[in-house]
């Protein structure tokens, strides 16, 4: 007799132990007829995801970090049982930093005064930044806010500028060699940290192309600065005095800028929940890359982790129309990856795109807000996502008690908009202002993200998707 108890609690134990581990599973199982279907969404899984894509570290467009991280995604792609899964790759031009330094020099009777600052900490290059071919000293002046109208009666030919916005090309069109830019705007908490940013142009068609290609001829060495680095080097020139004999004022910038522009490869990797019915699409996109600065955790692993954890999700479905997943590079140097996609597949994305639903930045921290942004360029699309955010809440009380879906008009931001431009309708998920002060900065790291915020955009958006595509 105690051994048939000892048995019957063991079952029953295990039991409790299969049901628990299902818990953390966000899923509704099988609703009644007529009901809202929402998706399963395993945010540890994701997290997974996520760790493996920070660990290739930067993920720089043309890096070898980039083609491992492509390899990656690719194989969870096949591990998801999605069809058609394959690696496209196009050449174009590619930006890598190997190395920067940056020191302010004030003239003075007898020794001059140097402050050297830390790459990463105290400035980083932006995007398609120019190479100073070895070290450099210049002549800084204070044009504001880099508008045409703050260049007005400054001399900058052949010197730095310090700005509080990006003013290229502008900069090099009144002969500028060289462009700081102040941070006064961004992550007041972490005390104004420089902002890594992105530089691109675009074609006669207005779609986005590299920087160099649409401004040969104003690439400069171009940095950001902190708040507080601008602020020193504005209040040297400030207190500059101007050298009669030198014909040259008494603050300077060195700099030595190594960066390589050149042709690289850039790779989208595409997988299918395969539809039986229809040749309509739905496009559900996030970028791969990140900046040279950091392994790019919340801007955008946490994207790709989301989109990987759906497919996986959605596999399980069959539909009517295709699913087609991308993971997308390039979109830190102008929204390229998803440039490149829609330029090699125009008529399908014109003709049968009815979707795209893209994630960027979609982590939301709870310390700081606990709204997850989603925009939508169509109003049936919005109302149905009103009504699946309310059944999921209702699923799912612990999201209730914790985050706020806003529904908002809009959803041809980042790589959505190649999309939106050529007739599809735009989804965006992203976390609500303020919530990831660390993207774009050195301290973009898997330490600051929430996975479980992934699930809220995850179900909602898989299950528009679904239904859409059902």
């Amino acid at each position: 007799m105690p051994g048939r108890i000892n048995r019957k609690l063991a079952a029953v134990l295990l039991v409790l132990v299969i049901f628990g581990s299902l818990a953390a599973v966000y899923t509704l199982v099988l609703p009644k007829k007529g009901s809202l279907v929402l998706i399963g969404f395993d945010p540890d899984r994701a997290y997974l995801d996520a760790m493996a894509l920070t660990g290739f570290g930067p993920r720089v467009p043309g890096s070898q970090a980039g083609q491992e991280s492509a390899d990656y995604v690719l194989e969870g792609f096949k591990k998801a049982n999605l069809s058609g899964v394959v690696m496209e790759d196009h050449e174009l031009t590619t930006f890598q930093v190997n190395s920067a330094s940056l020191s302010l020099i004030v003239a003075q009777l007898r020794n001059p005064v140097r402050k050297t600052y830390t790459h990463l900490t105290d400035f980083v290059l932006y995007e398609y930044s120019g190479s100073t071919g070895g070290g450099i000293r210049l002549e800084i002046v204070d044009v504001g806010n880099g508008t045409e109208e703050a260049f007005q009666g400054v001399d900058a030919s052949g010197k730095a500028v310090l700005s509080t916005l990006q003013c290229l090309p502008r900069a090099a069109e009144h002969g500028a060699r060289a462009v700081l830019i102040q941070n006064t705007r961004l992550a007041a908490q972490m005390g104004y940290p420089p902002y890594s940013g992105g530089l691109y142009g675009s074609d006669a068609n207005g779609d986005s192309i590299p920087y160099p290609d649409a401004y040969p001829n104003a690439v400069v060495p171009t940095c950001a600065v902190s708040k507080t680095v601008g602020e020193q080097i504005r209040s040297a020139i400030n207190n500059s005095r101007h050298m009669p004999v030198l014909g040259t004022g008494t603050v300077w910038i060195e700099m030595n800028f190594d960066t390589t522009i050149g042709k690289g490869v850039i790779h989208n990797v595409i997988g299918d929940v395969k539809g039986s019915g229809s040749e309509d699409i739905i496009y559900i996109v996030a970028h791969r890359d990140c900046t040279y600065i950091n392994p790019g955790a919340v801007d955008n692993a946490a994207g790709v982790a989301t989109i990987m954890e759906m497919a996986r999700q959605l596999a399980r479905h069959q539909t009517r129309c295709t699913i087609r997943f991308i993971a997308t590079d390039a979109e830190e140097t102008g929204l390229l990856g998803a440039t490149e996609y829609v330029k090699s597949h125009e008529a399908l994305v014109k003709e049968h795109g009815i979707l795209c639903i893209n994630f960027d930045m979609n982590d939301v921290n709870l310390k700081r807000v606990k709204v997850l942004n989603i925009e939508s360029s169509d109003a049936n699309n919005s109302r149905v996502l009103e009504e699946l955010s309310g059944s999921m809440m209702s699923s799912h009380p612990h999201f209730r008690d914790r985050y706020t879906v806003n529904i908002t008009k809009g959803g041809g931001g980042a790589d959505g908009g190649p999309f939106m431009k050529r007739g599809t309708e735009g989804c965006l998920a992203m976390g609500q202002w303020g919530s990831s002060e660390e993207y774009h900065t050195q301290w973009d790291t898997i330490d600051y993200v929430n996975q479980e915020s992934w699930a809220v955009g995850g179900i909602l958006l898989g299950s528009l998707a679904l239904r859409l595509a059902s």
